[in-house]
């Protein structure tokens, strides 16, 4: 019988899938990925997101069902406690699972307010191992410093890049997985989600310098939106993610476990930068991906694992 795989699932914040030099990118902002795509996975070239606003995209993805079922169909919902999700399903299964990062399934208007508490075991959607997350992680952080909860609802503070210090705690797990049981460990990160509280993208010091000759998407109209402020931002924090990808990889392959794990890396949505403001119907409201446009709902999708090609670039919607 051959052996389960491992997983691992690395998650981004708003991403478009232009952002890719597999995808078009012409700076180099993604070269861990483009690798990844050319050497090891499946390149999902025309993925999309199903809800284009985080916490729907987060509810469905645990557990494979639709706004209209879960009821999680905006933001400030709680996933309701019976779901039967990832995680449980899993564990059932025999896996250990692990959660790192933003969660943002836990708090809602009324009575659960987590947003810059710990996480009650009761509200984590069935994670009851490995925990090192925040609700809403960008309350209780930014680009540099803030802190998260390890399973026990102890503070861990950080002071980093917050990509790299979230992804310190996925290595960490890699690193001290035993190989009894097969893993699922899934990496949440926010960037390059605009940093609410400061109405900003908050990419790595040094981005707009790196990455301020960038080639605009042809959606981004000029002088539409915040685009042409804040892209060089939003790159800097996807080549954070792409860094920060490669280590999850190499902390694989150091373990010796590569091959025998699945990798993942998607996004929940993309991101239009305010350019379809004047569309939206009145009482309606918008920010930068509460659409259906091909920005919002286009994402990044590569897998590498058994039954997927390795170096295969799947075209099919």
């Amino acid at each position: 019988m051959k052996k389960r795989q491992n997983i691992v699932f690395f998650f981004s914040d708003q991403q478009r899938a232009d952002t890719l030099g597999c995808h078009g990118q012409p700076l180099p902002v993604t070269p861990r990925l483009d690798a990844f795509a050319r050497e090891d996975g499946t390149d999902f070239a025309l993925a999309c997101t199903p809800q284009p606003v985080c916490g729907p995209a987060r509810a469905m993805l645990q557990t494979g069902r639709y706004p209209t079922q879960t009821g999680c169909y905006r933001n400030a919902i709680s996933l309701p406690l019976n779901e039967k999700t990832l995680a449980r399903c899993l564990r059932q299964a025999g896996y250990e699972v692990g959660y790192v990062g933003k969660w943002h399934l836990a708090s809602d208007e009324t009575e659960n307010h987590y947003e810059t508490a710990p996480v009650p075991l009761e509200r984590r959607g069935g994670y009851e191992g490995y925990w090192m997350a925040a609700d809403v992680l960008e309350f209780t952080s930014h680009g540099y410093g803030g802190y998260i909860y390890d399973r026990d609802g102890n503070k861990y503070e950080f002071d980093g890049y917050r990509t790299d210090c979230i992804t310190d705690c996925g290595v960490r797990f890699i690193e001290e997985y035993q190989g009894e049981r097969p893993f699922f460990l899934m990496i949440s990160h926010i960037e390059p989600h605009h940093q609410n509280d400061r109405g900003d993208y908050e990419g790595p010091e040094g981005s707009r310098e790196r990455f301020g000759n960038f080639t605009p998407p042809k959606d981004l109209e000029p002088g539409k939106g915040d685009w042409e402020r804040f892209y060089p931002d939003y790159l800097g924090c996807c080549n954070a993610l792409d860094a920060n990808f490669g280590r999850v990889l190499d902390a694989l392959k150091k373990k010796g476990i590569y091959d025998q794990t699945m990798v993942i890396y998607a996004s929940d949505h993309g991101c239009h930068f305010r350019t379809r403001m004047d569309e939206v119907a009145e009482g309606g409201y918008d920010d930068y991906k509460r659409n259906s446009f091909e920005g919002t709902i286009r994402v990044p999708l590569l897998i590498k694992g058994d039954g997927f090609a390795r170096g295969k670039r799947e075209e099919k919607l």
